[in-house]
């Protein structure tokens, strides 16, 4: 088997949806597009590729491309890795650092964290509860990733429209003893 730069770039574009749930691992159709498709029958062919459905909420099933069950195994005796190193570190740090946050930004996480835990705020801070603080704040902290910005609906959802915490901000005030 004789792949090209651009095989193993569909190939490990392929590989990078694998864990995404909401596509259930595959490699949606319109993303796949970008490639030839004699280049999608090739690798198909060559067993490297498995093509299935995405079942969706709205009916539209898109087809979706996968890596084949024992392709990741070939792909590695032949030398192509799809590990990123560097992905892996970042995504594995646990270290939060907070030289861009003054106390402002601190005070603020806490009080989300606090109102979220609320039962009658349905896991969200509501937004309305948080006006008194300077919008460039928040806004900070949702362009860095620190907080979510949630829309919930539903006849009993009294609270819809606020923040939650994201997983890095959590880490943040677990890692300083500030949750409490």
């Amino acid at each position: 088997m004789i792949l090209t730069r651009e095989h193993i770039q569909l190939l490990k574009h392929v590989q990078a949806y694998s864990n995404v749930k909401r596509y259930h691992g595959m490699l949606p159709e319109r993303e796949a597009l970008a490639y030839d498709s004699k280049m999608l029958d090739h690798l198909k062919e060559c067993g490297l590729l498995e093509e299935g459905t995405i079942l969706t909420s709205c009916g539209s099933n898109p087809r979706g491309y996968r890596l084949a069950k024992n392709a990741r195994k070939e792909l590695n005796s032949l030398g192509i890795d799809f590990a990123d190193r560097a992905w892996e570190k970042v995504r594995n740090d646990d270290e939060v650092t907070l030289d861009q946050l003054d106390k402002e930004h601190i005070d603020l996480l806490r009080d989300i964290y606090h109102l979220s835990k609320v039962t009658r705020f349905c896991g969200v801070a509501p937004k309305d509860m948080l006006r008194d603080y300077n919008n460039t704040v928040l806004y900070m902290l949702y362009d860095m990733g620190y907080v979510y910005h949630i829309k919930l609906k539903g006849k009993n959802v009294r609270h819809g429209d606020g923040y939650v915490l994201s997983d890095k901000a959590q880490r943040l005030l677990l890692q300083y003893g500030l949750e409490a």
